[in-house]
Protein backbone atom coordinates (compact mmCIF):
# COMPACT_ATOMS: atom_id res chain seq x y z
CA UNK A 1 0.00 0.00 0.00
CA UNK A 2 2.81 2.41 0.79
CA UNK A 3 4.68 1.23 -2.55
CA UNK A 4 1.19 2.72 -4.52
CA UNK A 5 0.76 5.84 -1.90
CA UNK A 6 4.85 6.58 -3.17
CA UNK A 7 3.85 5.99 -6.91
CA UNK A 8 0.84 7.90 -7.08
CA UNK A 9 2.74 11.16 -5.10
CA UNK A 10 5.62 10.52 -7.50
CA UNK A 11 3.28 10.46 -10.32
CA UNK A 12 1.42 13.94 -9.27
CA UNK A 13 4.67 15.52 -8.17
CA UNK A 14 6.34 14.59 -11.72
CA UNK A 15 3.21 16.06 -13.77
CA UNK A 16 2.98 19.29 -11.66
CA UNK A 17 6.78 20.17 -12.26
CA UNK A 18 6.41 18.60 -16.27
CA UNK A 19 3.81 21.39 -16.36
CA UNK A 20 5.16 24.10 -14.78
CA UNK A 21 8.26 23.67 -16.76
CA UNK A 22 6.42 23.93 -20.19
CA UNK A 23 4.18 26.52 -18.80
CA UNK A 24 7.77 28.45 -18.07
CA UNK A 25 9.06 27.28 -21.40
CA UNK A 26 6.12 28.93 -23.12
CA UNK A 27 6.42 31.58 -21.84
CA UNK A 28 10.37 32.36 -22.46
CA UNK A 29 9.81 31.41 -25.80
CA UNK A 30 7.53 34.08 -26.70
CA UNK A 31 8.25 36.54 -29.15
CA UNK A 32 8.30 40.16 -27.91
CA UNK A 33 7.19 43.28 -29.30
CA UNK A 34 6.59 46.42 -28.13
CA UNK A 35 4.79 49.04 -29.44
CA UNK A 36 4.94 52.83 -28.90
CA UNK A 37 1.54 53.35 -28.26
CA UNK A 38 -2.13 52.06 -28.38
CA UNK A 39 -3.15 52.17 -31.64
CA UNK A 40 -0.10 50.25 -32.67
CA UNK A 41 -0.17 47.78 -29.14
CA UNK A 42 -3.84 47.02 -29.98
CA UNK A 43 -3.49 45.86 -33.10
CA UNK A 44 -0.71 43.75 -32.38
CA UNK A 45 -2.81 42.45 -29.78
CA UNK A 46 -5.74 41.48 -31.76
CA UNK A 47 -2.97 39.57 -34.36
CA UNK A 48 -0.76 38.11 -31.87
CA UNK A 49 -3.32 36.89 -29.25
CA UNK A 50 -1.80 34.83 -26.58
CA UNK A 51 1.26 34.07 -28.75
CA UNK A 52 3.23 37.38 -28.02
CA UNK A 53 4.82 39.32 -25.16
CA UNK A 54 3.40 42.61 -25.35
CA UNK A 55 4.60 45.92 -24.14
CA UNK A 56 2.98 48.86 -25.18
CA UNK A 57 5.39 52.13 -24.17
CA UNK A 58 3.08 55.49 -23.97
CA UNK A 59 -0.54 54.75 -21.80
CA UNK A 60 -3.65 55.22 -24.09
CA UNK A 61 -4.79 58.30 -22.29
CA UNK A 62 -1.53 60.05 -22.53
CA UNK A 63 -0.29 62.04 -25.24
CA UNK A 64 2.50 60.94 -27.13
CA UNK A 65 4.11 64.04 -27.88
CA UNK A 66 4.66 65.01 -24.24
CA UNK A 67 5.70 61.30 -23.53
CA UNK A 68 8.54 61.21 -20.68
CA UNK A 69 10.68 58.20 -20.75
CA UNK A 70 11.34 56.21 -18.06
CA UNK A 71 13.81 53.62 -16.96
CA UNK A 72 11.07 51.29 -17.28
CA UNK A 73 10.55 52.12 -20.28
CA UNK A 74 14.51 51.42 -21.29
CA UNK A 75 14.39 47.88 -19.89
CA UNK A 76 11.09 47.34 -22.23
CA UNK A 77 13.12 47.10 -25.26
CA UNK A 78 16.04 44.72 -24.15
CA UNK A 79 15.38 41.29 -25.57
CA UNK A 80 12.34 43.04 -27.75
CA UNK A 81 12.44 40.78 -31.29
CA UNK A 82 10.62 44.09 -33.07
CA UNK A 83 9.97 47.80 -31.88
CA UNK A 84 7.09 49.13 -33.85
CA UNK A 85 6.61 52.80 -34.30
CA UNK A 86 4.72 55.65 -36.59
CA UNK A 87 7.81 57.24 -37.32
CA UNK A 88 6.50 60.72 -35.36
CA UNK A 89 7.68 59.50 -31.96
CA UNK A 90 10.43 62.13 -31.49
CA UNK A 91 11.22 60.53 -28.08
CA UNK A 92 12.22 57.13 -29.43
CA UNK A 93 15.44 57.87 -30.74
CA UNK A 94 17.00 58.71 -27.55
CA UNK A 95 15.28 56.05 -25.93
CA UNK A 96 16.96 53.39 -28.59
CA UNK A 97 19.87 55.12 -27.65
CA UNK A 98 20.07 54.52 -23.59
CA UNK A 99 19.56 50.93 -24.25
CA UNK A 100 23.45 50.79 -26.07
CA UNK A 101 22.20 48.34 -28.65
CA UNK A 102 21.15 47.98 -32.07
CA UNK A 103 17.18 47.18 -31.89
CA UNK A 104 15.46 46.15 -34.91
CA UNK A 105 12.40 49.14 -35.80
CA UNK A 106 9.87 49.02 -37.92
CA UNK A 107 7.66 51.92 -39.18
CA UNK A 108 3.82 51.75 -39.87
CA UNK A 109 4.16 54.89 -42.32
CA UNK A 110 0.25 55.69 -42.16
CA UNK A 111 -0.37 59.11 -41.24
CA UNK A 112 -4.42 59.29 -41.39
CA UNK A 113 -6.54 58.82 -38.39
CA UNK A 114 -6.51 55.37 -37.46
CA UNK A 115 -9.78 55.56 -35.91
CA UNK A 116 -10.95 55.59 -38.94
CA UNK A 117 -12.05 51.82 -39.67
CA UNK A 118 -10.33 51.75 -43.26
CA UNK A 119 -7.48 53.14 -41.70
CA UNK A 120 -7.68 50.52 -39.19
CA UNK A 121 -7.63 47.55 -41.55
CA UNK A 122 -4.80 49.12 -43.19
CA UNK A 123 -2.55 49.54 -40.27
CA UNK A 124 -3.52 46.07 -39.04
CA UNK A 125 -2.43 44.47 -42.51
CA UNK A 126 0.84 46.40 -42.15
CA UNK A 127 1.33 45.01 -38.41
CA UNK A 128 0.53 41.81 -39.89
CA UNK A 129 3.12 41.96 -42.37
CA UNK A 130 5.53 42.97 -39.66
CA UNK A 131 4.93 40.13 -37.07
CA UNK A 132 5.16 37.87 -39.86
CA UNK A 133 8.69 39.31 -40.81
CA UNK A 134 9.93 38.52 -37.54
CA UNK A 135 7.81 35.47 -36.46
CA UNK A 136 7.49 33.45 -39.75
CA UNK A 137 6.77 30.35 -38.10
CA UNK A 138 3.15 31.62 -36.89
CA UNK A 139 2.55 33.22 -39.90
CA UNK A 140 -1.17 31.36 -40.75
CA UNK A 141 -1.96 32.60 -36.99
CA UNK A 142 -1.30 35.97 -37.80
CA UNK A 143 -2.92 35.87 -40.92
CA UNK A 144 -5.90 34.33 -39.77
CA UNK A 145 -6.39 36.79 -36.67
CA UNK A 146 -5.95 39.58 -39.36
CA UNK A 147 -9.01 38.26 -41.34
CA UNK A 148 -11.23 37.71 -38.22
CA UNK A 149 -10.54 41.73 -37.02
CA UNK A 150 -11.26 43.07 -40.15
CA UNK A 151 -14.62 41.13 -40.50
CA UNK A 152 -15.07 42.28 -36.72
CA UNK A 153 -14.25 46.30 -38.35
CA UNK A 154 -16.30 45.86 -41.16
CA UNK A 155 -19.57 44.75 -39.21
CA UNK A 156 -19.19 47.48 -36.62
CA UNK A 157 -18.58 49.86 -40.23
CA UNK A 158 -21.60 48.95 -41.29
CA UNK A 159 -23.26 49.66 -38.09
CA UNK A 160 -22.29 52.72 -37.82
CA UNK A 161 -23.67 53.66 -41.34
CA UNK A 162 -26.94 52.38 -40.80
CA UNK A 163 -27.46 54.76 -37.72
CA UNK A 164 -25.73 57.93 -38.48
CA UNK A 165 -27.34 58.77 -41.79
CA UNK A 166 -26.71 62.02 -43.49
CA UNK A 167 -24.54 64.20 -41.87
CA UNK A 168 -23.26 66.88 -44.18
CA UNK A 169 -25.98 69.70 -42.15
CA UNK A 170 -24.33 69.18 -38.76
CA UNK A 171 -21.43 71.10 -38.32
CA UNK A 172 -18.49 71.41 -36.07
CA UNK A 173 -15.76 72.61 -34.98
CA UNK A 174 -12.76 70.35 -33.59
CA UNK A 175 -9.39 69.66 -32.28
CA UNK A 176 -7.06 68.86 -35.63
CA UNK A 177 -6.98 65.51 -34.56
CA UNK A 178 -10.37 64.46 -34.52
CA UNK A 179 -10.75 66.30 -38.70
CA UNK A 180 -10.12 62.93 -40.28
CA UNK A 181 -12.14 61.24 -37.97
CA UNK A 182 -15.14 63.20 -38.14
CA UNK A 183 -15.13 63.85 -41.57
CA UNK A 184 -15.02 60.30 -42.36
CA UNK A 185 -18.43 60.18 -40.40
CA UNK A 186 -19.92 62.97 -42.73
CA UNK A 187 -20.05 65.45 -40.76
CA UNK A 188 -19.47 69.34 -41.79
CA UNK A 189 -15.87 70.51 -40.51
CA UNK A 190 -15.58 73.96 -40.51
CA UNK A 191 -12.74 74.62 -38.67
CA UNK A 192 -9.70 73.41 -36.38
CA UNK A 193 -7.44 74.27 -33.72
CA UNK A 194 -4.03 73.04 -32.09
CA UNK A 195 -3.20 71.86 -28.49
CA UNK A 196 -4.15 74.65 -25.63
CA UNK A 197 -0.67 75.83 -25.44
CA UNK A 198 -0.74 76.60 -29.28
CA UNK A 199 -4.29 78.53 -28.90
CA UNK A 200 -3.53 82.52 -29.22
CA UNK A 201 -6.47 84.43 -28.08
CA UNK A 202 -6.71 85.96 -31.50
CA UNK A 203 -7.35 82.44 -32.94
CA UNK A 204 -9.32 82.06 -30.51
CA UNK A 205 -11.94 84.88 -31.49
CA UNK A 206 -11.70 84.05 -35.13
CA UNK A 207 -13.12 80.56 -34.59
CA UNK A 208 -15.67 81.51 -32.26
CA UNK A 209 -16.57 84.55 -34.73
CA UNK A 210 -16.60 82.00 -37.77
CA UNK A 211 -18.33 79.23 -35.95
CA UNK A 212 -21.66 81.91 -35.18
CA UNK A 213 -21.47 82.41 -38.84
CA UNK A 214 -21.70 79.11 -39.51
CA UNK A 215 -24.15 77.77 -37.04
CA UNK A 216 -21.61 75.49 -35.26
CA UNK A 217 -23.66 72.67 -33.33
CA UNK A 218 -21.17 70.53 -31.97
CA UNK A 219 -17.15 71.40 -30.38
CA UNK A 220 -14.65 68.25 -30.39
CA UNK A 221 -11.76 67.93 -28.45
CA UNK A 222 -9.50 65.00 -28.17
CA UNK A 223 -8.88 63.43 -24.91
CA UNK A 224 -5.08 63.15 -25.67
CA UNK A 225 -4.04 66.75 -26.68
CA UNK A 226 -6.23 68.66 -24.74
CA UNK A 227 -10.18 67.61 -23.23
CA UNK A 228 -10.56 71.22 -22.49
CA UNK A 229 -8.80 73.27 -25.05
CA UNK A 230 -12.72 73.77 -26.96
CA UNK A 231 -14.53 74.08 -24.08
CA UNK A 232 -14.61 77.87 -24.10
CA UNK A 233 -15.32 77.93 -27.46
CA UNK A 234 -18.67 75.60 -26.80
CA UNK A 235 -19.50 77.74 -24.35
CA UNK A 236 -19.41 81.17 -26.29
CA UNK A 237 -21.13 79.74 -29.20
CA UNK A 238 -24.02 77.70 -27.09
CA UNK A 239 -22.52 74.20 -28.85
CA UNK A 240 -22.48 71.43 -27.57
CA UNK A 241 -19.16 69.73 -26.01
CA UNK A 242 -17.10 66.51 -26.64
CA UNK A 243 -14.53 65.08 -26.04
CA UNK A 244 -13.57 61.72 -28.52
CA UNK A 245 -10.26 59.72 -27.92
CA UNK A 246 -8.07 59.31 -31.49
CA UNK A 247 -6.00 56.39 -29.54
CA UNK A 248 -7.72 53.33 -28.17
CA UNK A 249 -8.05 53.65 -24.92
CA UNK A 250 -9.83 49.89 -23.92
CA UNK A 251 -9.71 48.58 -27.67
CA UNK A 252 -9.51 49.43 -30.99
CA UNK A 253 -13.47 48.42 -31.57
CA UNK A 254 -14.76 49.76 -27.66
CA UNK A 255 -13.50 53.05 -28.12
CA UNK A 256 -15.06 53.40 -31.54
CA UNK A 257 -17.89 52.34 -30.29
CA UNK A 258 -17.47 54.75 -27.17
CA UNK A 259 -17.00 57.87 -29.52
CA UNK A 260 -20.12 57.23 -32.19
CA UNK A 261 -22.19 57.16 -28.92
CA UNK A 262 -20.75 60.27 -27.79
CA UNK A 263 -21.87 61.55 -30.77
CA UNK A 264 -24.81 60.07 -31.20
CA UNK A 265 -26.13 60.69 -27.75
CA UNK A 266 -25.77 64.34 -29.29
CA UNK A 267 -27.68 63.42 -32.08
CA UNK A 268 -30.57 61.48 -31.11
CA UNK A 269 -28.96 57.69 -32.87
CA UNK A 270 -29.82 54.59 -30.97
CA UNK A 271 -26.88 53.41 -29.56
CA UNK A 272 -24.25 50.52 -30.89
Amino acid sequence: MKVISFILLFSFLFSTTTNWSETISEQKTKTKVVATTSLIGDIVEKIGKDRLNITTIVPAGMCPGHFDIKPGEVRDLWDAKVIIIHGWEKWIEKLIRSTKKKLPIKTIKIEENWMVPDVQIRAAKEITRVLSGVDPQEREWYEKNLIEYREEIQSLSKEIEKVRGDLSNVRVVCASYQEGFLKWLGLDVISTYGRPEELTSKEIVEIIKEAKKEGVEIVVDNLQSGPDAGLLIAKEIGADHLVLTNFPTNGYISSLKENINKIGQILGWQKL
